[in-house]
């Protein structure tokens, strides 16, 4: 087994654990009883249980923010509602959805992480790499606000609130339309 394939594996199992009873709740000893591991591996690769958090939300959020970015670019049609804002908000909300389902795991840890208590490690450490994706949809807002001024100044509300409604969507695995749910959010920007 390669050095990344252990990396992987403890990653993994890690993801697995923490999704499942919290990270604070999961010791070291019983990770490193999961992956087949000693104690001195595990800190040979993260160098501590924090830091193997670290390294699953980096790599989560990576392709969680990519996608982001990718999804998130507004083309405007202002003549036209069914090609404006709405096709850009359900391509954001779609994208949110197919990585929360694709990536269930982590997506609990993601939920736990904005929703808990700012108490734990895990809603310290995972507060900059939230950030990003707040900034990602607030600079999409912004590109909106440029045709569409009555959200000139709301653009970073707009994205706390929009990510709350999708957040929420998930963690309540509601079966309304992803579309639906944009319109519903849109009736705020536009009354």
């Amino acid at each position: 087994m390669t050095n990344q394939d252990n990396k992987n594996k403890i990653l993994d199992i890690a993801l697995d654990l923490f999704s499942k009873h919290g990270y604070d709740a999961v010791g070291v000893q019983t990770l490193c009883e999961k992956a087949g591991i000693t104690k001195p591996t595990l800190y040979y690769y993260f160098k501590s249980k924090e830091g193997v958090l670290k390294e699953l939300l980096n790599v989560n959020y990576a392709k969680l923010n990519g996608l982001l970015e990718l999804n998130s670019h507004y083309l405007p049609h202002p003549k036209i509602y069914e090609k404006d804002v709405i096709v850009t908000l359900t391509n954001v909300a779609q994208t949110y959805l197919k990585f929360a389902e694709k990536n269930k795991n982590f997506y609990k840890m993601v939920l736990n992480a904005t929703f808990a208590p700012d108490c734990g490690t895990l809603s310290k450490i995972a507060v900059d790499f939230n950030s990003v994706q707040y900034k990602i949809l607030e600079k999409m807002f912004k590109s909106m606000a440029r045709i569409h001024g009555n959200m000139k100044g709301a653009e970073k509300r707009l994205a706390w609130t929009f990510i709350g409604l999708v957040n929420t969507c998930i963690a309540l695995k509601t079966q309304e339309s992803v579309h639906e749910f944009v319109k519903q959010f849109m009736h705020g920007i536009f009354s």
